[in-house]
């Protein structure tokens, strides 16, 4: 998977793309943004081989998508489990070495912030788009301080992992772009 693409059908005849790629191991970043006419044969292009979120909007043309809110359901879920595996590894150490300080897990938004656009018609596709790389910056950080620890590295294996197991899900979550 090279990436996700957030795709919204605007009401003016118009697709807005916006890509968030998942970096090598760690890190997200915003990628690019196109504001298409809803017929243009690019369109294609842009989603294949992308993990696809969706607007509301888009959904009836491109299907529903991975859902952002489960990611952040997800991220915060790993959290737990590993600060709940922190707390576990200190009750086993003798009281002498139970200094070890607790990680400091990233913030997890739970819901996007509005983001503004210079045309109006990309704003969905941006705020959404926002929020997903804000998420998997938040994953990247939990991620890094979990591989830090190595009795936490039993929770998810020696390798950082692109995305919170759970997350995109089965069935509609897992939707990818594919060329017509």
């Amino acid at each position: 998977m090279s990436g996700i693409a957030v795709v919204d059908q605007s009401v003016e005849g118009r697709v807005v793309v916006w890509h968030v790629s998942v970096g090598d191991g760690l890190g997200s970043t915003m990628a690019g943004a196109w504001v298409l006419p809803s017929d243009d044969e690019r369109i294609e292009g842009l989603l294949v081989g992308r993990l696809l979120v969706t607007t509301d909007a888009a959904a009836d043309r491109f299907g529903v998508g991975a859902d952002p809110a489960g990611l952040a359901a997800a991220i915060q879920k790993q959290v737990d489990l590993l600060d709940a595996a922190f707390v576990g590894h200190l009750a086993t150490l003798p009281s002498s070495r139970r200094q070890l300080v607790r990680p400091r897990w990233p913030r997890i938004p739970a819901t996007p912030t509005e983001a503004v656009a210079g045309d109006p018609v990309a704003l969905t596709a941006l705020t959404l788009a926002r929020w997903l790389s804000d998420l998997l910056v938040a994953w990247s950080e939990v991620e890094r301080l979990r591989l830090a620890r190595s009795f936490l590295v039993t929770n998810g294996g020696e390798d950082a992992r692109a995305y919170p197991p759970g997350w995109p899900g089965d069935a509609a979550g897992a939707a990818t772009g594919t060329a017509a």
